[in-house]
């Protein structure tokens, strides 16, 4: 975050220019949920109750229950900390701010089910290796002119999209996504977001942002805020996006990319400063992620929905792989244009991700194999599922949750109540799912037993 427009932000808070904060904490599915408080309040530094119920929700806002919340112990509350130097004055809410929310027990130490705690933890144990993370996300989505009668008859694929044809990289026949997209990078850039692209992709109403390079708490912050600014942005002009990993079987996927490098004495030390290859740091780094990804699979695809984009043919990988530009593989090495741009890019996660949870796991693996000098197996080129022999990856919710709940590397990481609650909450997410196709009469069926049987 910017220092000086925090520190200008709160004092706003304290002067009566912004009245009113929208209080931020990131949920179990990345979603920013909160309320609305006095800004005076905010800026003293005043804790907010939280429920601890927050972590139990799902998608669709279905209450579960856990030891952490639950009848039993009457669904207690945990405390929100506002984190000051998150603070931003929101330009387009006349009188309003926003800070994100750091969770603790009233004791003080960190919620264990907090993504926000999760990846603070992680960012601690890696900061002694004497490098400094930087993570670039990308996010795709689709876009429609919202009509809510349709949506609410479940009837989404009728929806319009945003734009004429299905193209990508167009600078022609996109005028609605043009004025979208500036309009967007100019308010990102309002609150200190830096949205350093915005495009179209290949998909009826697909597009495609960037945000800069950022440590990673800073990253998965901007990342959470993108997220629901452009939905907020998005409303203000009758329209709606979508973020799910895929949302009709005939369009493109949503991805949820990310590139990292790390660095030193303003170095990236992902670059062999003597060779110009690749750096012996960088394989580590690459190899501790390759050795982690089957483990925290069900954190990159955390939906049924997600793995319908499982698919390197849509080049979603299917397997533990890496090779250099290569957008079939798991990670893509990537060497130019310069000295600073060496990073390697994850193509797991769905635009459906949480990212703090995706960074948290992406800097565990890299720790990991630095500090015990993995190394990567051999770089794929052409398609990584026919060229490596690299591990298929979980092909459903309900494996790559159980491989989850079982991984001592994850429970070593985040923690094993971290891990048992949000395995928990897959399988509720799994219940939801077969429950309700226990209860339908499928298209499929119909076509092949109606007249047949």
């Amino acid at each position: 975050m910017d220092t000086a427009s925090a520190n200008r932000a709160v004092e706003a808070m304290v002067s009566g220019g912004l009245d009113v904060v929208q209080m931020e904490v990131p949920d179990l599915n990345g979603v920013l949920r909160g309320k609305f408080v006095a800004a005076k309040k905010v800026a003293s530094g005043s804790k907010s109750a939280v429920c601890t119920v927050l972590y139990q929700f799902t998608h669709a806002d279905d209450v579960w229950v856990s030891e952490h919340s639950s009848y039993d112990n009457g669904f207690p509350d945990v405390l929100g900390v506002p984190d000051l130097s998150s603070a931003i004055e929101l330009p387009w809410r006349k009188g309003m701010a926003a800070v994100i929310y750091d969770v603790n027990y009233p004791d003080g130490s960190p919620f264990p089910l907090a993504p926000r705690n999760v990846l603070r933890r992680v960012i601690e144990r890696f900061t002694k290796t004497g490098y400094t993370p930087m993570f670039g996300i990308e996010f795709e989505a689709f876009v429609f002119h919202a009509d809510r009668e349709i949506m609410q008859a479940g009837r989404h694929h009728d929806l319009v999209s945003l734009g004429r044809m299905h193209h990508a990289y167009r600078l022609t026949q996109t005028e609605e996504a043009r004025e979208l997209g500036v309009e967007f990078i100019r308010r990102m850039r309002s609150v200190g977001i830096t949205v350093e692209v915005f495009h179209t992709e290949l998909g009826h109403g697909a597009v495609e942002f960037a945000l800069a390079p950022a440590e990673p708490l800073v990253a998965a912050d901007n990342a959470a805020r993108a997220k629901c600014y452009f939905r907020e942005l998005c409303a203000e002009r009758g329209l709606v996006p979508t973020f799910m990993a895929k949302w009709k079987m005939e369009e493109s996927g949503c991805g949820g990319h990310v590139h990292q490098s790390i660095w030193k004495n303003g170095e990236n030390r992902f670059r062999d400063a003597a060779t110009g290859d690749f750096s012996d740091v960088g394989h580590k780094y690459l190899a501790g992620m390759l050795a982690s990804l089957p483990d925290c699979g069900v954190i990159f695809r955390p939906t049924v929905n997600s793995f319908r984009r499982f698919s390197v043919q849509a080049w979603s990988p299917e397997n533990v792989s890496w090779g250099y530009d290569n957008r079939s593989a798991a990670l893509r090495v990537i060497t130019y244009p310069e000295p600073k741009a060496y990073r390697i890019e994850h193509r797991v996660p769905g635009a459906d991700a949480n990212l703090y949870l995706c960074l948290a796991a992406m800097l565990a693996g890299g720790h990991n194999g630095i500090i015990n000098g993995l190394v990567p197996q051999q770089a794929t080129s052409g398609n990584a599922l026919k060229a490596g022999d690299g591990q298929r990856l979980a092909n459903n919710l309900g494996d790559a949750t159980e491989i989850f709940a079982a991984s001592a590397f994850c429970r070593d990481y985040f923690g094993a109540e971290f891990v048992e609650h949000y395995a928990a909450s897959r399988r509720v997410e799994l219940k939801h799912w077969n429950d309700w196709l226990a209860g339908q009469v499928t298209s499929f069926e119909l076509a092949r037993y109606f007249e047949t049987s």
